[in-house]
């Protein structure tokens, strides 16, 4: 293949390519519900709280009375007595009135229950950073194909400039071979920018949830996200983060764990009555009841160091709690103020990065002419290329860097699915 094929290949593969007809644009509002609908581990963490909701319910059954029916039959006989048949039938009932064990089993349900909820809250944040990262990681693919075309398509047309001049005898072979190497290695790079954008579109689509492979693009903006995170916010994610929730709750759990140890040696009142029939014959006529209480107070139920070794075994737990409550607070304070401080000097390299990108732009454009013109040297013309070039990728990097620390951010303020 001669140099002027080379070239008009090139070229090609520099126009901009036409959207497929099946892909479909996805906003970030767009992509939030369909991952509430699909993504596995958010109905995953869902299910969990409203089965931790169901356990609650159920354990409030636990303050109403048991109540039962019975209808029984039964045959019987032996030596010198004929064989007879019993019936009976009665209906029967009992309930607690204080047992504060039953009452502490109720309490640590519904601490499970907000647990539960805090978890889920917890699970819908981390899974929105997931998900905001294969929804930002696909849009910065995007627009890296574009820039890489871009790029090529500069250097196929420095590539055909340079032949031309080298040809009329103005320019050297050695840099005519050079800047069709770099229309070469332009053309590599898009290719896989191409491949980049198909890896971030599967992504995309697995931090939805969705299984198929669909082609999917994103819709939104590219730019330096801004985001203000001060004390008050600090304090508030300190007081209402779904991490600082769950390792509260955890911490009332082992309280109420420890209250219930204790109430092992407190008595138990309960009540219980029943009414009954029996005879020898169904639907017998012969009547009967009875009504009682019962106080049971524990000695040495489960042996006789049980009781002070079990509470003392949940008065420790209590206190390994309350320490990882502390340190859950410290790590999310420090988290906070360090994830802003990357977050703020991110989105500060990134602006500053952008009016570089601008001056490098408007450099080339001047160091264009200034070649055509003879007032400047290839290897200049060459440079300036080479730090616009630079400059327009490293703005994606580094953009995409402050996206990333901004999603980090949310995360650790609970921020989730529902936002």
């Amino acid at each position: 293949m001669d140099i002027y094929k080379k070239i008009l290949l090139l070229a090609a593969l520099a126009l901009p390519a036409v959207p497929a007809a099946a892909e479909t644009g996805l906003t970030w509002d767009e992509a939030r519900k369909l991952a509430m609908q699909h993504n596995p581990a958010v109905k995953a963490a869902r299910a969990s709280m409203e089965q931790a909701g169901a356990s609650y319910l159920a354990s409030l059954n636990s303050y109403f009375p048991s109540v039962s029916v019975s209808h029984g039959v039964s045959r019987s006989g032996g030596d010198g007595r004929d064989a007879s048949n019993s019936w009976s039938a009665s209906i029967s009932a009992s309930e607690d009135l204080l047992n504060f064990r039953t009452v502490s089993s109720v309490k640590s349900s519904r601490i499970s229950k907000e647990k539960a909820e805090a978890d889920y809250l917890a699970a819908s944040a981390s899974a929105r950073q997931t998900l905001s990262g294969a929804f930002t990681d696909l849009l910065f693919a995007q627009r890296r194909v574009d820039v890489q075309k871009k790029i090529l398509n500069i250097r196929v047309e420095n590539a055909k400039l340079i032949q031309l001049k080298y040809e009329s005898g103005m320019e050297s072979k050695g840099n005519a071979l050079y800047t069709q190497a770099l229309a070469d290695n332009a053309a590599v790079s898009v290719k896989r920018a191409e491949r980049q954008l198909s890896s971030a579109q599967r992504g995309l689509l697995q931090a939805i949830g969705l299984e198929d492979g669909r082609a999917v693009r994103a819709a939104g903006d590219i730019g330096v996200p801004v985001f203000e995170l001060d004390e008050p916010a600090v304090a508030g994610a300190l007081d209402k983060s779904p991490r600082i929730t769950a390792a509260r709750k955890t911490l009332e759990s082992a309280k109420e764990r420890t209250a219930s140890a204790r109430y092992y040696s407190y008595p138990s009142l309960r009540a219980s009555g029943s009414y009954g029939w029996s005879g020898d014959h169904e639907f017998p006529d012969s009547k009967g009841w009875s009504m009682g209480l019962s106080l049971s107070l524990p000695l040495f139920s489960g042996g006789p160091t049980y009781y002070f070794n079990n509470l003392s075994a949940f008065k420790k737990a209590q206190i390994a709690a309350e320490e990882n409550f502390r340190a859950e607070k410290i790590s999310l304070a420090a988290s906070l103020r360090s994830g802003y401080e990357d977050f703020q000097s991110a989105a500060e390299t990134a602006q500053a990065n952008s009016g570089l990108l601008r001056a490098n732009e408007e450099r080339y454009k001047e160091a264009q002419i200034k070649y055509m013109a003879g007032k400047i040297s290839f290897i200049d013309l060459i440079n300036v290329e080479q730090n616009f070039v630079d400059s327009d990728l490293n703005q994606l990097d580094l953009a995409r860097t402050a996206h990333g620390r901004k999603a980090s951010l949310e995360q650790l303020l609970g921020v989730g699915m529902e936002r």
